[in-house]
């Protein structure tokens, strides 16, 4: 039996009865699937499972709205055609027929495409996750899997947040809406290096793109990670092994100050043993002045507490510990590190001046580090000075200032300055123009400056000497 008022139409079209055997077909659907009147309409279709259709069916046949599922056809050529079948309740006169209506959408280059684009995200080495305007998980490819621990249909229907550490999921709901609100993008387009989860509950390093999408109207948001555990292990090796050149590098300068710390430590310990035996002949006299004895013994102490200060600033310095950033005010780490430095000049009748900014905003750096740099830089001023034997005087000087965003620390000597051959080579590795230099001072230098956030760099000074510069962020509002 035809269908006379769909017999025309180019969308196959048929009537099943309620038993489901096809009634009438079109034009269209004889030429698709010929001689299938009186047998179900099931069986046209190579991937339908009946029963699920009959329950479902049986919970939408009574409402307005038609319910579509999707089948495959093997056609006569061999291949596969893929329909969306969208099935209606016809209203009849008499209810209990309960007759269906079905028209069948070609959606093969559409499921084919979706297909590709699958297999696409399936062979993905990078883990891909497609969520929804609402943070559900509608795609989760294989690395995704690998990568969290979950299998995708323990997280396609779910919350994107199961992902996330404390505090991002609670909050994540929260950043969604107020980008849906405002439009303003914090990652979307952007990407950041963060932590995910993993099922375990292992924190993963992770770089994060996130692209948004559009598509039939809908919004959705498409995550592309990779997995920063080798980096972040690699990173760490070499961010140890710069702590233990910089180390190395401080025990080296320790080495070089032998002579003026020994200078330094002997001052306080002679004065210690020059007010213990002056004591001790007080005491011997037996009718000693007490006032005096006192006097002695209070200096005494007084140099004792100047050797423990020495050997604490030295200690301090050349210890091996991990790197520490604190919000700290150079001005002082400057003045702290002068004292460490002073003998070293005296030796060498150079005198050190200071330049100081008033109200210098203070800056997060490692301690230890910096005066490490300050002091190579001190040093290397004072050596400069000593190989022309002070021929254009013997004063050097710090300076600390700030520059726009940026604090910068020079030092100005009156040394010769770096001669048009050296530039290129001052801050390479194992290049030294010092008799028994490593040739590693200014290279760590440089690396401990480049990882705070700044510049280490130089300039001749006009009046002849150079100066040796470092520059440290400012924290700005809003900094992590």
């Amino acid at each position: 039996m035809k269908l006379p008022e769909t017999y025309t139409l180019p969308l196959p079209v048929f009537v099943a009865d309620a038993g489901g055997c096809i009634e009438s077909v079109n034009a269209a659907f004889e030429a698709l699937l010929p001689r299938r009147e009186g047998t179900p309409w099931f069986d046209a279709f190579i991937d339908i499972d009946r029963e699920r259709f009959h329950r479902e069916w049986g919970e939408f046949d009574r409402r307005a709205a038609p319910l579509t599922i999707k089948g495959k056809v093997a056609n006569t050529g061999g291949g596969v055609r893929y329909f969306d079948v969208v099935c209606q309740a016809l209203d009849d006169e008499q209810p209990d027929r309960q007759r269906l209506l079905g028209i069948l959408l070609d959606v093969t280059e559409k499921t084919l495409r979706e297909a590709e684009n699958l297999a696409i995200l399936e062979t993905a080495v990078d883990a891909i996750i497609m969520i929804d305007e609402g943070g559900i998980v509608e795609t989760f490819n294989r690395a995704a899997t690998e990568l969290f621990g979950y299998e995708p249909e323990e997280v396609i229907g779910k919350s994107v947040n199961m992902l996330m550490p404390e505090p991002h999921r609670s909050r994540h709901d929260q950043y969604m809406r107020r980008y849906m609100e405002t439009g303003e993008k914090r990652i979307i387009g952007i990407g950041r290096e963060l932590h995910a989860q993993h099922r375990s509950g292992r924190l993963i390093p992770i770089y994060l793109a996130v692209n948004e999408i559009h598509v039939h109207g809908r919004r959705r948001f498409t995550g592309v990670i990779r997995d920063m555990s080798e980096q972040q292990a690699t990173r760490e090796a070499l961010a140890e092994q710069r702590e233990r050149l910089a180390h190395v590098g401080r025990l080296s300068t320790m080495g070089e100050m032998t002579a003026s710390i020994a200078h330094e430590i002997n001052q306080p310990l002679t004065a210690i043993s020059m007010y213990a035996q002056s004591s001790l002949k007080l005491i011997q006299r037996g009718d000693y002045d007490p006032a005096k004895l006192a006097a002695a013994l209070e200096k005494l102490n007084t140099q004792s507490l100047r050797a423990g200060a020495i050997i604490e600033r030295i200690q301090r310095f050349a210890r091996a510990q991990e790197s520490k950033r604190e919000l700290l005010d150079l001005n002082l780490l400057l003045k702290e590190l002068v004292k460490l430095a002073e003998g070293d000049a005296r030796i060498h009748d150079v005198t050190i001046t200071f330049d100081l900014a008033d109200n210098l905003p203070m800056v997060y750096c490692d301690a230890i580090q910096i005066q490490q740099v300050a002091l190579n830089l001190i040093r290397n001023a004072i050596d400069a000075m000593k190989d022309i034997n002070l021929e254009r005087g013997n004063a050097m000087s710090i300076l600390s200032r700030a520059i726009g965003d940026h604090v910068e620390v020079a030092v100005s000597d009156q040394g010769p300055g770096v001669a048009p051959d050296q530039v290129k080579l001052l801050f390479k590795p194992f290049h030294t123009t010092k008799k028994d230099g490593m040739g590693m001072g200014l290279s760590i230098c440089r690396t401990i400056i480049a990882e705070h956030g700044g510049e280490l760099s130089f300039r001749n000074n006009p009046d002849g000497g150079a100066t040796f510069y470092f520059t440290l962020p400012i924290p700005q509002a809003g900094d992590d």
